[in-house]
């Protein structure tokens, strides 16, 4: 190999000029993980910058005296000898000694010392061509292979590769997993058995069928020369891991060890995420009992969980063809976008844990990374990783436009893992398991992993709110998972000292050095989802809810300037807390005065008095319409939501009716009753028993201020013979109480009994009618 350098680009030392964000510095000094660089441009300024972060920066590189950048030192990998049979590997050795030969003049068989180069092998006296042409024909005579052109290339290639460069690379070839069948072969065969995935299980002849006429279908002209021996093909499908028994119902579980994952030396350099059952019945948001799913990411270095979200799962269900599943829940885009903000975001200590689940008690570096981030105040046990590359499954959630958005614009890679290989992310596939059997099995609520072994009772214990089950399983991270000491996990300093995840974090900080990356709030919002809507003077309409604020009259149907989006603006919104949207106005960017966010809220909010989300929106606007058999509006939608959270607060019902379901029946059958008497078995009662009430010693007058007394009695008139005698006057009429000097009758006849009636014949006239009252009182 050539040894005319004496310096790599990968060697930083004192004195060292290297290139770093288009800029040339010197290397001043090296301090631990610390490097202080010197400026040499003019409007540079001096730096300290972290080795990790300076070595990883995309223009980086150690320049030479003229400001090129140096060639990195490749260290040849002579693990591939070890795949070499015992004759190539006298032969490459043989090979050595004759290109040794040629190009330092040192004679075959000679090991060490001094040396006298053979007559023509001499350097300094011969040309190289010369030796090409001596060595090809001392070789032809031995009766080996080998002519100048084949010489000369062995030689130019062991100065550039080494011994590597002697290996004849057909030696090292290998079969491809699938053998000799074509690659579309293979991709049928997935295609087809992954379209038989919920029948009944059958044979492999079967599937073979189904893609045979999927081949000639697809490749008619191609298709002799495509389609596989029958031997063949059931070799290939052993390969594939199709088997007899699991035909039709194949998936992909916990990879069977020893498995070898891929090896990360950095912080987040790969974060396996994956979304599994909890095996673990909680009390949804309506009050009753729901399945639940995990979704969370592991760092590979340090096999640290770092982010998790619990989530509601069930099927939901569909009214008729070609309608849209309502009720359903499950892992969404939004919540695999949103572990990724909680992966570099500090987790906050809940009141009432452990002093030990604080990141101050544990064996975090807490003093640097509180330095380097002051959230970290008060934080929990639980690393900040900044994920790099992101390995998940071909699960649709990951495939989702909206999880590559954010994963774009956070930075961050998403490695795809290979179908029915659950070795491309073997560490969280095994995780999986241990989740469930360290912390499910212990919760209220545990169903197991099969109905054989689901107890009898389990929808009617005590089971935990889904908040609560979320805080429970971050308490178990911080509190177990973080402190427990893992086999696979070693000290980068003392390899025989098993550490736990948070000993490792620190291991890799102190080599490594962290840099965090805190999500703005804008950037926060973005991880949302987004929904392009028009301001109408009503507000904003999503998902038959509407959005109201007092700058409408500024977006009302106004333009948004950018072509092909019309009036459509930008608005985000948040499944979990869908009381607030916001709309993104483009407009204001360059306005630091200003904010591009301008808030609507849910037009009914104040009718909801506790959160809710937009899954209990829909249960809330699917109990309405089997209630009254018709589409509920906002107003209606919004007081069942409330109904179901209160319903949810109450809890469940202590005692359950045990009333078994009616069978059901095909037609009716009508049944005469007899008629029930409500009064039967009551005894009337008799008047003479009733006992009267006590005579009241209070005058009238007392009893009902407002009202004048009585008049005296005037005296009586001599009547005049010659007038006529005026018609008799009927007796004034009073009701007569049930009881004698009683308070019997209504209200209504006590106050008639006390105002005087008219005469029952012609009214009165004016002679008649009786003196004016001096009471003040009167009206």
């Amino acid at each position: 190999m050539s040894s005319e350098a004496t310096e790599h680009a990968d060697v930083v030392r004192p004195g060292t000029t290297v290139r770093w964000k288009a800029g040339r510095y010197l290397v001043g000094a090296v301090q631990g993980t610390t490097v202080h660089l010197a400026a040499l441009d003019e409007r540079g300024q001096d730096a300290q910058v972290v080795v990790s972060v300076l070595v990883s920066t995309a223009d980086f590189a150690v320049l030479n005296d003229d400001g090129t950048p140096q060639e990195p030192e490749t260290v040849p990998d002579l693990s591939v000898l070890d795949r070499l049979e015992k004759d190539q590997l006298e032969q490459v050795r043989s090979w050595q000694a004759h290109v040794r030969e040629v190009l330092t003049g040192r004679p075959v068989g000679t090991r060490g010392g001094a040396f006298t180069p053979r007559p023509g092998y001499d350097p300094a006296r011969t040309t190289r061509t010369a030796r090409y042409a001596l060595k090809a024909a001392e070789l032809k005579a031995a009766g080996l292979t080998g002519s100048v052109a084949t010489v000369q290339r062995k030689c130019l290639a062991y100065e550039k590769q080494g011994l590597l460069g002697l290996i004849d690379q057909r030696w090292l070839r290998t079969a491809t997993p699938y053998g000799y069948v074509d690659e579309r072969v293979v991709k049928l065969i997935l295609k087809e058995d992954k379209a038989q995935s919920g029948a009944s299980a059958g044979t492999l002849s079967r599937l073979r069928r189904r893609v045979r006429a999927a081949l000639r279908a697809a490749y008619p002209d191609e298709y002799r020369e495509l389609w596989p021996a029958r031997s063949t093909f059931y070799n290939l499908l052993r390969r594939l891991g199709i088997s007899q028994a699991a035909a039709g119902h194949n998936s992909a579980g916990a990879p069977e060890p020893p498995y070898h994952p891929a090896a990360a030396t950095l912080l987040g350099e790969r974060v396996q995420i994956d979304s599994t059952g909890l095996d673990v019945l909680a009390r949804g948001d309506d009050g009753r009992a729901v399945s639940v799913e995990l979704t969370y990411g592991i760092d590979t270095l340090t096999r640290s969980l770092t982010a998790g979200m619990i989530v509601p799962k069930r099927p939901g269900r569909r009214k008729g063809p070609g309608s849209r599943r309502r009720g359903g829940r499950g892992t969404k885009s939004l919540d695999a976008a949103q572990l990724l903000a909680q992966m570099m975001a500090p987790l906050p200590a809940r009141p009432g844990w452990s002093p030990q689940a604080l990141a101050e008690n544990s064996d975090l570096p807490y003093a640097q990374m509180l330095a380097n981030d002051p959230r970290m105040a008060g934080a929990a046990a639980r690393p900040v990783v900044r994920p790099k590359t992101v390995i998940v499954d071909n699960a649709k959630i990951f495939k989702a436009r909206h999880f590559k958005d954010a994963c774009s614009m956070l930075g961050i890679d998403v490695e795809p893992a290979r179908e029915r290989t659950p070795e491309d992310k073997g560490i969280i596939e095994r995780s999986n398991a241990s989740v469930k059997s360290q912390f499910s099995q212990f919760c209220a609520g545990y169903t197991g992993n099969s109905l054989a072994t689901r107890g009898k009772n389990v929808e009617k214990e005590r089971l935990w709110p889904l908040n609560k089950l979320q805080e429970m399983w971050h308490e178990w991270v911080v509190t177990e998972w973080q402190q427990q000491v893992h086999e696979g996990l070693r000290s980068p300093f003392l390899p025989g000292l098993v550490l736990t995840p948070n000993q490792m974090y620190a291991a890799a900080v102190a080599t490594e050095g962290g840099v965090p990356r805190p999500v703005t709030p804008a950037e926060s919002r973005k991880l949302l989802l987004r929904a392009q809507r028009i301001v109408t003077r009503d507000g904003i309409r999503i998902d038959n809810r509407t959005y109201v604020s007092h700058r409408i009259r500024e977006f009302k149907h106004r333009h948004t300037g950018i072509k092909g989006q019309g009036r459509h603006w930008p608005v985000y919104y948040n499944p979990y807390a869908p009381s607030r949207v916001w709309l993104y106005d483009h407009t204001v960017e360059e306005d630091p005065a200003r904010s591009p966010w301008v808030p609507f809220d849910f037009k009914y909010q104040h009718m909801i008095n506790d959160a809710w989300t937009q899954y209990l929106w829909e249960q809330a606007a699917d109990l309405f319409a089997d209630r009254t058999g018709r589409e509920g509006s906002e107003e209606d939608i919004a007081r069942a939501v409330d109904e179901l959270l209160a319903r949810a607060r109450r809890g469940p019902s202590p005692t359950r009716d045990s009333t078994p379901v009616a069978a059901f029946v095909p037609q009716s059958v009508e049944i005469t009753e007899v008629a029930v008497n409500p009064y039967a078995g009551i005894t009337p009662a008799a008047p003479g028993s009733v006992r009267p009430a006590p005579p009241l010693n209070v005058d009238a007058k007392d009893l009902f201020p407002g009202h004048r007394a009585p008049l005296p009695p005037a005296p009586p008139e001599q009547p005049d013979p010659a007038a006529p005698s005026p018609p008799a006057k009927p007796p004034r009429r009073r009701p007569k109480s049930a009881v004698p000097h009683s308070l019997g009758g209504s209200a209504g006849d006590i106050f008639r009994s006390l105002a005087p009636e008219p005469p029952l014949d012609s009214p009165r006239t004016d002679e008649e009618a009786p003196p004016r009252s001096d009471d003040p009182q009167e009206p």
